[in-house]
């Protein structure tokens, strides 16, 4: 999922629709830029010699939530999914 969203903010095919449909607009975008800024790969070492050091992608740092940027990928995979299938289909 991360790497289609990646790609297609490279491509520009991602937009966003305004009016949205929220309460609070402006608070939603606010939410969702921070969450994208902080979204990213992060590292945690074993601690002791017999636990793996792993990464893992998140935006829960510092308290912060990444549910809207989740939300958002998830959208963009199946959105693909379908895209493809109807052009297999269509």
């Amino acid at each position: 999922m991360v790497q289609l969203v990646v790609v297609m903010l490279q491509e520009r095919r991602i937009h966003i629709h305004k009016p949205l449909v929220s309460k609070d607009e402006k608070g939603l975008l606010l939410r969702f830029r921070e969450q994208l800024e902080v979204y990213s790969y992060q590292f945690k070492i074993g601690s002791n010699t017999f636990q793996r050091d792993r990464v893992v992608l998140s935006g829960k740092v510092g308290g912060m939530k990444d549910d809207i940027a989740i939300a958002f990928q998830l959208a963009c995979y199946f959105t693909n999914l379908e895209t493809q299938r109807a052009g297999v289909l269509g």
